[in-house]
């Protein structure tokens, strides 16, 4: 009979423990989902703007698509009006000098590469923009 306690006692116990124990180590404040740590890499992560020369709505996705093609490039707009890329990268994934060249190897130059002039010839013509456009960063 004493051994029949013990051995229910064991269960019991080994079940409360299989029941609490993964609880003991986690908690909702700490759990990090992808979705969390997209943000978390967004809020650190390095904020810049520069010139692209560029004329419309075409330029605009295209410049944008570019960038976001890179590893580390978290978000990437373009201004039609102002003619600047705001962009957020992790710096210890990719350069910004990285960032310049496959924009301007997509066919729009920047303030610090100018353009490949193959692709730029192979844009539709309202993404032929003036060549000597000022670009520079505000």
């Amino acid at each position: 009979m004493k051994k029949n306690i013990t051995i229910i006692v064991f269960l019991v116990f080994g079940l409360l423990i299989g029941w609490f124990l993964p609880d003991l180590f986690t908690t909702n404040d700490s759990k990090i989902t992808s979705e969390n740590a997209e943000k978390i890499v967004e809020l650190m992560g390095t904020e810049t703007s520069f010139g692209v020369k560029g004329n419309c709505g075409m330029c605009k996705k295209t410049i944008e698509t570019a960038a976001m093609s890179l590893d580390g490039v978290i978000n990437a707009d373009w201004d039609v009006n102002t003619k600047q890329v705001s962009l957020v990268y992790d710096s210890q994934i990719i350069d910004l000098i990285s960032i310049h060249k496959v924009i301007a190897g997509s066919g729009y130059g920047t303030e610090l590469v100018e353009n490949n002039m193959d692709t730029y010839e192979n844009l539709p013509l309202c993404c032929k923009y003036d060549p000597n456009m000022n670009v520079k960063s505000n």
